[in-house]
């Protein structure tokens, strides 16, 4: 369509058709290839409205059927003001970009003179970034880049430079929510869409939710996805409904998990804590091997004791799928952070058993192999620092996209 070749994921049976901006998506006619002998509905060379995803089903000589769903992503130049590049060519070193906290992140070696460093920044096409590409900046602390998009927002990156062996600036505490919930739970979409709202009233830069998928409701009958994994069975621990939450794993014991309504204290009680770690994640991923490569880092900020442990989560998003809503079932049911296994185990790895100094640093590699059915697109890692010795709360939380 219009020159448009949709990129097709056959594994989860979605074709995403992007556009230029401007573009009327309302009565577009495709050319559609199919295996031989199969048939197509609505059939190829029939105009469509794009505006909302439109549904192709295509049957076999054999009589058996496969959907798939076709998007249409229309891009607004606009107002699109994103760093897409931000690269100090004289270290042939590109940084890590964070597109949820828009932040920035360089570990360089200790010997690097960070005062008079010179970025390349490339930014949304049309866009404007300030301080500009090729102008030298002293990076002894944070600089803050302002992208303006065409129609003049804006978006502000904050680029912070960590020299090996150096001092960490932090980020503020942050705060997981995890939501123990189920495809064939009625209450739980009520449940996930508190939780996401009290995230967006609190400080959604600062507030995760995870959702573990666990008990008798998250179980795969018919249709409903799958999505239980071994950790999340772990982590329920033989509970008897759902939906639950902890907060920082607050009320994890048997029993004594929390409900909808009685998270919001314990969230604002834990934003209001002192921030004791810092915790930087630096995945590399290879699209053809699928292979995920994770380096993490968790640095001390103040004199403690305790039994600290750290754990490395693979969470997935947008997922589309059935769920059980009041009334029936929502087979369009959009999942959020959907929790998909940990890279180190259930309850992770101890790094230290007795205490730690301001500054002391903790280092960690991790591999795996992204499971061909994940989108990697929109697959996330959630780590995390918890204290064993005080009923394994979780003392900060990092998230960062694998690519």
């Amino acid at each position: 369509m219009n020159g448009i070749v949709g990129t097709i994921d056959e594994d989860a049976k979605i074709v995403v058709l992007d556009f230029p901006a401007g573009t009327d998506v309302t009565h577009m006619t495709p050319t559609i290839s199919i295996s031989a002998y199969a048939t197509i509905e609505p059939e190829s060379g029939v105009a469509q409205d794009f505006t909302n995803p439109v549904y192709y089903t295509v049957t076999a000589m054999d009589g058996t059927t496969a959907q798939y769903m076709v998007t249409a992503v229309v891009h607004d130049a606009d107002n699109e003001k994103s760093i897409l590049l931000f690269r100090f060519d004289a270290l042939d070193d590109d940084g890590v970009i964070d597109e949820i906290l828009h932040r920035i992140d360089f570990v360089l070696p200790a010997e690097t003179d960070i005062t008079q460093l010179v970025p390349t920044i490339v930014v949304s096409e049309g866009a404007t970034v300030n301080p500009a590409s090729g102008v030298a900046q002293d990076f002894t602390n944070p600089v803050t880049y302002t992208v303006t998009a065409q129609n003049g927002t804006t978006a502000e990156y904050t680029v912070t430079v960590i020299l090996e062996g150096g001092e960490v600036v932090p980020t503020g505490k942050t705060v997981l929510i995890k939501d123990f919930t189920g495809a064939r739970c009625v209450n739980c979409p009520a449940a996930a869409e508190y939780a996401h709202n009290l995230q967006h009233q609190l400080d959604e830069d600062h507030i995760f939710i995870m959702s573990v998928h666990a008990g008798y409701l998250a179980q795969p009958i018919g249709s409903f996805p799958d999505f239980l994994t071994d950790e999340g069975t772990a982590w329920y621990n033989n509970q008897d409904r759902n939906p639950l939450f902890t907060v920082d794993h607050v009320a994890l014991t048997e029993g004594n998990t929390l409900n909808e309504g009685q998270i919001d204290a314990p969230v604002v009680a834990a934003l209001d804590e002192e921030q004791s770690f810092e915790i930087l994640v630096i995945p590399d991923y290879d699209e053809t091997t699928r292979q995920l490569n994770v380096e993490t880092r968790a640095v001390a900020l103040t004199e403690m004791d305790g039994e600290f442990y750290v754990t490395v989560c693979l969470v997935e998003d947008n997922i589309v799928g059935w769920q059980t809503i009041p009334g029936g079932v929502d087979k369009e049911y959009v999942f959020r952070n959907v929790f998909r296994g940990t890279l180190n185990g259930a309850y992770g790895e101890a790094f230290e058993e007795y205490h730690v100094d301001s500054d002391d640093t903790f280092s960690f590699s991790y591999s795996t192999e992204i499971n061909a059915d994940y989108n990697a697109d929109e697959c996330y890692l959630m780590v995390y620092v918890y204290d064993k010795s005080q009923g394994d709360k979780i003392l900060q939380t990092a998230v960062k996209k694998i690519k």
